[in-house]
């Protein structure tokens, strides 16, 4: 059985691409349905664990998105090679969460602070929030512990 040929396409971000571009150039956009460009004011914040500077080299992502976004370049690194903002992040995960569900801020054992501190964090910081999100929902004590 063969596919039956279709008069559309789906649209691809190539095919979107010179109004981005215009729009991160000119900050102008033209609504659908418009026949007028109107100003805007917007700010773009992308972000990729990707190298976009390598990848501009070898061809493979184009340079002029790549200069146009990179107005101010930020290098965060990952979780597990920030050492104590592991702990930081994660007291302020656990008085969200138990804010936010109306409990009393656990306080985390000696064991559960060397576990954070060891642990690789492959999910990054997602994985600590959803953690701590579900020790606090299952705490039942004062303390959260190692199991």
């Amino acid at each position: 059985m063969t596919a039956m040929p279709t008069d559309t396409t789906k649209p691809t971000i190539r095919d979107h691409l010179p109004k981005l571009l215009k729009l991160l150039e000119e900050r102008t956009v033209r609504r659908l349905g418009s026949v007028r460009e109107q100003r805007v004011n917007v700010r773009i914040v992308a972000a990729t664990h990707r190298p976009l500077d390598q990848l501009v080299r070898e061809g493979r992502f184009r340079a002029d998105l790549y200069f146009r976004l990179r107005v101010v370049q930020l290098e965060l690194p990952p979780l597990r090679e920030r050492g104590a903002d592991v702990l930081l992040l994660a007291r302020s995960f656990v008085a969200h969460h138990a804010a936010r569900y109306g409990r009393a801020t656990p306080a985390f054992s000696a064991d559960a602070e060397h576990a954070l501190m060891r642990h690789a964090w492959p999910g990054n910081v997602r994985e600590l929030r959803n953690l701590l999100e579900q020790a606090v929902l299952l705490c039942h004590g004062q303390t959260l512990g190692v199991d």
